[in-house]
């Protein structure tokens, strides 16, 4: 079992390209660099075509275009028997709003206040006077 308290972090910037069977094939090596744990950018289910994560449409689920659910276990196991740890970088304030494929957004669009997502975002509700 890796440190509880990381030793050495290894940064992995994940995208649709560099995916979590390509995080897997590395893990040997940053082993044997000496590292304890792997830093992976967001990797829930963003904006299609994120370059970088931080635009998540669903934190409920993993991003497809990363390589899913079989492909995220693959990581997993072969970080366990390289007895590296996984930090994720989550940030649940980050959401992408630009596109029509974040539901908790359509909803507040839809129903305002009224929404019960309404308090997950920043927005001020009260109309300023001109």
């Amino acid at each position: 079992m890796p440190p509880a308290v990381p030793i050495a972090t290894y940064r992995l910037q994940l995208t649709a390209s560099f995916g979590f069977d390509a995080a897997a094939s590395i893990i040997p090596y940053l082993r044997a660099l000496g590292i304890s744990h792997l830093y992976a950018s967001p990797f829930m289910k963003a904006r299609k075509g994120s370059s970088h994560g931080y635009d998540i449409v669903d934190h409920t689920k993993l991003n497809p275009e990363l390589g899913g659910e079989d492909s995220f276990e693959r990581l997993v196991r072969t970080l366990k028997a390289h007895d590296i740890g996984l930090i994720l970088d989550f940030v649940p304030n980050h959401v992408g709003v630009h596109f029509a494929d974040n539901p908790w957004w359509l909803d507040v669009l839809e129903w305002g206040p009224g929404s019960p997502h309404a308090t997950s975002f920043d927005i001020d509700w009260d109309i300023l006077p001109y």
